[in-house]
């Protein structure tokens, strides 16, 4: 299941959690950012975007109604540059260079702390991705089988190849 939806051609959201949750929500924040679009005839940046979506979930806690996901939003703005925010259920917000989710976000973090440098390219960030998939693979008794990868650039949304056991079998 591709838990990376595109929200727009250059924001990327990522969300684990309930299924009917992290459904509903996305499809909450592209329609809600396609209406803005249309009414206003420009998009929203990445942090406006962060905005609407934090607050939409507090509000939904607020009134009893808790979205139990959790958030990984991805956007390329003009003016700021690629930017990647990290969102829990309980709607604390922070922007960071890198971040995981999940029982394999607490394998992958420290791969991530010793390889990640601003400098990093496209593949090189791959090959990083790369080792935290190996070693989710290696650790974990329940594992997905693929992993989708997908790159925000000034480019727009770029799916890169699908990382999967088979990659690390030596032969």
């Amino acid at each position: 299941m591709d838990k990376l939806i595109e929200i727009s051609d250059s924001l990327v959201i990522g969300v684990n959690g309930d299924i009917a949750d992290t459904t509903q929500f996305t499809q909450y924040v592209e329609k809600n950012l396609q209406l803005y679009l249309m009414k206003n005839k420009y998009k929203l940046e990445t942090p406006a975007v962060v905005h609407f979506t934090r607050k939409s979930i507090a509000d939904a806690l607020r009134d009893g109604n808790p979205r139990i996901m959790n958030m990984l939003i991805a956007g390329y703005d003009d003016d700021h540059g690629s930017q990647l925010y990290t969102m829990d259920f309980l709607a604390s917000c922070v922007k960071v260079p890198y971040a995981a989710h999940g029982l394999g976000g607490l394998l992958s973090i420290s791969i991530l702390d010793y390889y990640y440098k601003p400098t990093l390219s496209e593949v090189q960030a791959y090959e990083v991705i790369k080792l935290c998939v190996r070693e989710i693979q290696k650790r974990l008794f329940i594992t997905l089988p693929n992993f989708l990868v997908k790159s925000v650039s000034k480019n727009g949304v770029k799916l890169l190849p699908v990382i999967n056991p088979a990659m690390f079998v030596k032969t």
